[in-house]
């Protein structure tokens, strides 16, 4: 009887070795999402570092307009992708704006934009979602505060427009592959497509994807999961043929903003 109850132990612990060697895949994920979150990571790791030590090296200057500028150029000169820095005013008051390009824009009210109301009140850098700037045309804001012992002393503004940054990461990887890539901010708004016509287009809203039910299915599952698969069916870029791509995606979060890195291939 005994030999019976050890025999017996044996088999069921094998089937449960067995069971779980078979129901534990490997599961395929596509690397390049991973890659463009690490790109990203150090292009804005660089970017903030930088920032944040301006910020604090003017805390107790930005009465002085010759550093306050001097400091503004220098951070445009480092950057690799910003278009603009500012200083803005606790009153939101874009007080100093460089390059020379933009200097015209030097005196905008930007108070009520919501990137500035969350930095200026959370006293946090803040990564505003795609808007139409004063400067005429979509771009998207990296924010800092300039605070001298916790009191707020206005804050530095990057613009910058995401599908060059995204462009310069993704184009590479994609490069004579039969896979494409495009990104989503939360809340539906593309933010790099090969098609650039996409570009600022809301996947979840906008009147040309209302034929392409799956589409918006998909996107709604990607604006609400972290990352994952699925399938849709739209055009083939740059063409009007209808095809059903293989979808997989990872989200890029930085200060409470989230970006859908999506990978798609044509079966």
């Amino acid at each position: 009887m005994k030999t019976i109850h050890i025999a017996l132990a044996l088999i069921v612990t094998l089937g449960f070795a067995s069971c779980k060697k078979t129901s534990d895949p490997e599961v395929y994920f596509p690397p390049e999402p991973d890659q463009v979150i690490a790109s990203l990571n150090s292009s804005f790791d660089t970017l903030n570092t930088d920032m944040n030590a301006t910020a604090a090296s003017l805390a107790q200057f930005v009465n002085d307009t010759t550093v306050v500028r001097d400091n503004m150029l220098g951070l445009f000169n480092r950057s690799s992708f910003i278009l603009e820095f500012s200083y803005v005013t606790p009153q939101g008051i874009m007080q100093v704006v460089e390059p020379a390009i933009y200097h015209y824009i030097q005196g905008s009210d930007i108070s009520m934009q919501n990137h500035v109301i969350q930095c200026f009140t959370t006293k946090k850098p803040a990564l505003s979602k795609l808007f139409y700037a004063v400067e005429d045309f979509f771009s998207v804001v990296d924010m800092h505060p300039i605070l001298d012992q916790g009191t707020l002393q206005g804050g530095i503004t990057a613009l910058f427009r995401p599908q060059t940054l995204l462009k310069r990461i993704i184009d590479p990887l994609i490069a004579n592959q039969s896979f494409e890539m495009w990104v989503m901010e939360k809340g539906g708004v593309v933010l790099f497509d090969q098609d650039t016509l996409e570009i600022g287009r809301n996947v979840l809203t906008d009147t040309l994807y209302q034929p392409f039910p799956e589409l918006i299915a998909a996107a709604t599952l990607i604006n609400s999961v972290q990352s994952g698969e699925t399938y849709y069916s739209y055009y083939q870029t740059g063409t009007n043929i209808k095809v059903v791509k293989k979808t997989y995606w990872k989200t890029y979060t930085l200060y409470g903003t989230e970006w859908k890195i999506i990978w798609v291939k044509p079966e």
